[in-house]
């Protein structure tokens, strides 16, 4: 079956013949309709995560995948032909974290697909058929793998670890696949929300549905407008620059959060002390998404309350042009690999 994988951390991806996985009991054989590439994809492919002195060579990447199940290893509720999304971090139900519920926080996942272990840049997967989330007929293969990774871990930022409500005053810092949809959905739930990045990326944001968008330098003015004074009940960092950290601490009112979403690896993000604690700000990280998130996530989309926003849609061959694109800052949304075509 075709593959794109990293042969090289400084060559281009090459396309590539696999095997087709045999799916063990309790998974299911999903054939790949669609993969969504994100910045984390990139990382992975430039060799810049942890994990990569002791990644084998050749990889296949890809995290964000839409399909349908081909054949079940086992007993489910789902049968061949249903269209599913593909949580991606497969946890071992045995750790700390697994035990108190934090299963997305695994400390000995089984597999960490895309990253540590095969992903989806290529025509099938096998996968535990409990990280296979029912997709609705009415989402379009295309659109749903946004719904996993840009959405999931967006809607846990804005919802769960930054506990947005409506009437609060949100700023998110990065206008990037995670920043821009934690942006619609804070809007979503009724808050009143800015949207931060260079100039380049103001126009496509506002475009795609943030209604207030603003360059780093106007943004304090900005949310002073809105709030009368005030600052942010809520700040998202999802541009993950080291130095945007204390910017965001400036950005928010006393007693307020800032949740942390990007990051850079091995990069030491600072902020100044004795604000932080004498205002009684919250600083507080968030990853991914749990299984449940992506069910809300699912169900927001399906009823229409936010729009995925999709780039553009290309075949798997043009991955390397996808990631070009990407790395230039030339995408608005999510870039999606459409593994039915070619």
């Amino acid at each position: 079956m075709r593959a794109m994988a990293i042969t090289d951390y400084d060559r281009p991806l090459e396309l590539i013949s696999v095997d087709q996985p045999t799916p063990p009991r309790g998974y299911a054989l999903v054939a790949v309709d669609a993969c969504g590439l994100c910045f984390s994809d990139v990382k992975t492919m430039r060799g810049h995560m942890r994990y990569s002195d002791t990644l084998a060579l050749p990889f296949v990447p890809g995290h964000e995948v839409a399909g349908h199940i081909v054949d079940i290893n086992g007993e489910s509720d789902l049968k061949a032909g249903a269209r599913v999304l593909v949580h991606h971090l497969w946890p071992c139900h045995r750790c700390p974290a697994c035990r108190r519920g934090d299963e997305h926080l695994c400390y000995n996942p089984r597999a960490w697909m895309g990253f540590t272990h095969t992903g989806g840049f290529q025509e099938f997967v096998a996968a535990p058929l409990e990280s296979l989330m029912p997709l609705p007929d009415g989402i379009d293969m295309t659109v749903a793998p946004a719904l996993t990774c840009a959405m999931g871990t967006a809607y846990r930022a804005v919802t769960v670890r930054g506990r947005v409500r409506a009437g609060d005053v949100v700023v998110v810092v990065g206008m990037g696949g995670v920043g821009l949809h934690a942006a619609l959905i804070a809007q979503a739930a009724g808050a009143e929300v800015v949207g931060v990045d260079l100039p380049a990326k103001l126009a496509g944001a506002h475009a795609a549905g943030v209604g207030r968008v603003v360059a780093p330098d106007d943004a304090l003015e900005m949310v002073r407008s809105v709030t009368g004074g005030d600052a942010a009940d809520v700040v998202i960092e999802s541009s993950g620059v080291p130095a945007l950290l204390d910017n965001a601490r400036k950005l928010t009112r006393s007693g307020g959060t800032i949740v942390g979403v990007g990051y850079q690896v091995g990069k030491l993000m600072t902020v100044m002390s004795d604000p932080l604690v004498l205002t009684e700000m919250s600083l507080v990280g968030s990853r991914y998404a749990s299984r449940s998130d992506l069910e809300h996530v699912v169900r927001l989309v399906a009823n229409g309350h936010v729009k995925p926003v999709i780039d553009d849609v290309l075949p798997l061959e043009r991955l390397n042009e996808a990631v070009s694109r990407l790395e230039a800052g030339e995408v608005t949304g999510r870039l999606v690999m459409d593994l039915r075509v070619g």
